[in-house]
């Protein structure tokens, strides 16, 4: 009985944190791409993007990640921003994610719903 008591607890964890994670998409010319998605009750479900510099040069960024629902291209989303050298854009701590506006919390958990970097260009810049 105390086993159980233990053990739920953990595996509650374990599930929290496993949610939590970002995937990584790779590298590109230095910046590093991840992301997850975020379901919260009663919101709509959230793209959150993780991009890492890991040059010694600031970096422009102009992102472009198709969302398919089924095989099919339901929606387009743009991120183009400049990332210091080192620095780390995190989520909604620096404003790097998107809502969908076609795709239902319900289409992505199924896992019919796909992320996807379709054109990315990466340039040398000076960042303000």
């Amino acid at each position: 009985m105390n086993l159980v008591r233990i053990v739920s607890p953990l595996l509650v964890l374990v599930a929290l944190s496993a949610n939590g994670q970002y995937v990584e998409k790779g590298i590109q010319d230095g910046i590093a791409v991840a992301y997850r998605w975020k379901h919260s009750i009663g919101a709509p479900s959230q793209l959150l993007l993780r991009m890492e510099n890991t040059t010694t040069e600031d970096k422009h960024v102009d992102l472009v990640i198709d969302l398919y629902y089924q095989g099919l291209t339901v929606e387009t989303l743009r991120a183009d921003t400049c990332i210091r050298a080192g620095q780390v854009l995190n989520g909604k701590v620096n404003g790097i994610y998107f809502i969908p506006e076609r795709l239902t919390t319900e289409q992505i958990k199924s896992g019919d719903a796909l992320a996807e970097w379709t054109n990315t260009t990466i340039e040398p810049a000076i960042c303000p």
